[in-house]
């Protein structure tokens, strides 16, 4: 008996690691920066897009603080939210209704969209955060306000100019 629950054993933690590399692999082979974090606030697992999003090498990564990649003027807000998340888990996006952003390792900001995924371990419980870097999108934004803005410019510059010829018309050619 003792030792057919050695084997159950060995074969469970076998099947384990097995799951804990395919989990990995998915986690790397994501075209989101991926970042998984522990109740006390420290990244336990960040992909290779996360270093390309952050600048930051992945040695850099983990075992620090989240906080590390969220910019200064929002930080001590930022143990609060992380705090209520672990006291209420569920997938769900961050910042519902908010702007948001990283800080990256040079300082500067980069807008995100996070979404967030409990994970339930052997270690205990873990949140997986997605996040997107929306800077191209924001930049697109930007340009299509930008041409409507243009565009209404240039339809009151033609409404104006149909007017003045029009009152041009009418004082040359006044009523007989």
């Amino acid at each position: 008996q003792l030792c057919n629950d050695a084997v159950r054993a060995a074969h469970l933690a076998s099947e384990l690691q097995i799951g804990e590399e395919r989990f990995r692999r998915v986690v790397e082979a994501a075209p989101n920066a991926m970042i998984m974090v522990n109740q006390e606030g420290q990244i336990t697992l960040a992909n290779q897009q996360a270093e390309k999003t952050f600048g930051y090498p992945r040695e850099e990564l983990l075992g620090r603080p989240i906080e590390m990649l969220v910019p200064e003027r929002v930080r001590s807000d930022h143990r609060g939210f992380r705090h209520d998340y672990f006291c209420d888990p569920q997938a769900r996006p961050m910042g519902a209704g908010r702007e948001l952003f990283g800080r990256r390792k040079d300082g500067s900001e980069v807008p995100v969209e996070i979404g967030l995924s409990p994970i339930h371990t052997s270690k205990g419980l873990l949140v997986l955060a997605s996040i997107v870097d929306i800077s191209e999108r924001k930049l697109a934004e930007l340009e299509a306000a930008r041409q409507r803005h243009d565009l209404a410019h240039l339809s009151r510059v033609t409404a104006l100019g149909e007017l003045s010829s029009s009152l041009a018309h009418e004082l040359t050619h006044p009523l007989t």
